[in-house]
């Protein structure tokens, strides 16, 4: 069964993991940097080359860390939404898998399933969907998963 409609995957949420703690210090330190060199460049007296160089450091390090962090939290924050959404509009459906293909993700080529599913369930036309997980072997082909739905938008979450 093929349609022509296809699904987004909702955003994943911001879990707090090692990597999370690593990436929330390193954006911090960089927005403390940027400060902290444009704080030096008033209160002391490098030579005149060196004092526009500190300046523009502490600019760009000011700049890009607030740029960095606000990105974030605004990721962070549609992907809130869009989970508050599925559970205010979503309705639970069945997604049957059509297709699961090992694949090897990133630098350290860790694995992973590309799996394409076809949702259908009441209130919902059918429509084909595509995930990306890191459960290796969780979804073979013809497993039926749970999973919620926007019928308006076709918004989907694994539900399981």
């Amino acid at each position: 069964m093929t349609t022509d409609r296809e699904g987004k995957e909702a955003p994943e949420l911001p879990v707090f993991t090692m990597f999370g703690c690593l990436m929330g210090f390193f954006m911090t330190v960089m927005v403390l940097i940027g400060p902290g060199l444009l704080w030096i460049s008033t209160h002391f007296d490098p030579g005149d080359d060196d004092r526009l160089v500190v300046i523009a450091m502490g600019t760009v390090f000011t700049l890009g860390g607030f740029g960095t962090v606000g990105s974030h939290l605004w990721q962070n924050a549609r992907a809130r939404e869009a989970h508050r959404g599925l559970d205010r509009k979503g309705v639970r459906a069945t997604a049957e898998v059509v297709s699961s293909k090992r694949i090897w993700v990133g630098e350290v080529s860790t694995p992973a399933d590309d799996v394409d599913l076809v949702v259908t369930g009441p209130g919902v036309t059918p429509f084909s969907a595509r995930v990306l997980t890191e459960d290796v072997g969780r979804y073979e082909t013809g497993t039926v998963v749970p999973v919620d739905v926007d019928p308006r938008t076709l918004l989907f979450r694994l539900a399981d």
